[in-house]
């Protein structure tokens, strides 16, 4: 961790030499940041902020580096309070020159870290990208799950094993999700929309919470809240689907994969609280979500298995739970064989 931090504080060292962004500028961008950051920033703010963006070159480069260092902030905090805390009393020496000034606790950190000469972009861990673009990652574990709050206020949930790539320009709102799941609360702004690239579709919103799910080039949009459309690319452009709350959206390659259904959003949406819900879904479905999540994955040796409907609320990654709660329900056996657990079917 000190090489990484000796590594950026010496790009932040060359960014304040060969920047002709101004101290008054990067002060104001963090000011800025913070707003955005906080529950209690309003609309007429967040427009005020783009406009201040749109300055001038200048701004836009000020902003770039606030964004990241507050996105910095925002990641570190649950697993780096050493680096906040360094942060913190980086501040505290440098405010006393700074009486008078907005006091926001996130414009603290932000003007901490700037303080203490350390630039973030490269210490977040499972983010890479250029000053237009950034894609973040979550690790293929139990624990793999992340939050994220990107620059715009817009919230995302990566699920294990998930990528998605960000790109957030002045006119619009771009994200790719190149793969797994991702559930996403979108910050209102009705000049920039804000869509989701998923295999053959592209899903569009404006302020609304929903989640995209890929699987090879199988896509399910659900919606919990507001409204999104989904519209077909490549050989299925033109194709439009509207969706309600409560609605799920599957579709793949071809027109016959786009199927439209009513779904239970605390089941689609459950592993965010690290709960899996099934209602009536077969065994094969189930197992494939519950190996999201574990080390030692189950697996049926019977096609025939593969349709049993299964209900229950499950832990997510406990295979020895699940399979037991399996085994009491469903005609069905357990072993582990490995490092898996083999569901046979049980004798008569």
């Amino acid at each position: 961790m000190l090489a990484c931090i000796a590594v950026v504080r010496r790009r932040w060292q060359n960014w304040k030499m060969n920047s002709p962004t101004s101290t008054q500028l990067r002060d104001e961008a963090a000011q800025w940041a913070a707003r955005l950051a906080s529950p209690a920033c309003t609309a007429e703010e967040r427009r005020a902020a783009e406009l201040w963006r749109a300055r001038s070159p200048a701004h836009a480069e000020a902003w770039t580096l606030a964004a990241r260092v507050e996105d910095g902030l925002s990641q570190l905090a649950g697993d780096h309070a050493d680096l906040l805390a360094m942060a913190d009393a980086a501040l505290l020496d440098s405010a006393a020159s700074r009486a008078g000034r907005p006091r926001w606790k996130a414009v603290a950190l932000a003007a901490g870290v700037a303080a203490a000469g350390v630039f973030l972009t490269t210490l977040l861990v499972g983010r890479h990208g250029t000053d237009d673009t950034a894609t973040y990652e979550s690790a293929n574990t139990v624990d793999g799950r992340q939050s994220l709050v990107l620059a715009d206020g817009s919230k995302v949930e990566l699920d294990v094993g998930s990528a998605i790539e960000v790109e957030l320009r002045s006119d619009a709102r771009r994200v790719a999700l190149l793969r797994g799941r991702a559930l996403f609360q979108v910050a209102h702004d009705s000049s920039r929309p804000f869509s989701v690239a998923a295999g053959e579709g592209r899903t569009v919103a404006l302020g609304t919470r929903f989640q995209v799910d890929l699987r090879g080039d199988a896509v399910a949009v659900t919606l919990a809240e507001g409204a999104v459309s989904v519209t077909g690319t490549g050989d299925l452009e033109g194709r439009t689907e509207q969706l309600q709350p409560g609605e799920e959206l599957r579709y793949g390659s071809s027109p016959q994969a786009w199927t439209k259904r009513s779904v239970d959003l605390q089941a689609a949406t459950g592993w965010e609280r690290g709960r899996l819900v099934f209602h009536g879904a077969p065994l094969a479905e189930v197992l494939a979500e519950v190996n999201r999540y574990v080390d030692q994955p189950l697996r049926i040796d019977d096609p025939l298995l593969a349709g049993l409907p299964v209900s229950g609320n499950f832990i997510a990654g406990d295979s020895h739970l699940v399979a037991s709660a399996l085994v009491q329900t469903l005609p069905i056996s357990a072993e582990e064989q490995g490092r898996e657990i083999v569901l046979s079917r049980r004798p008569d």
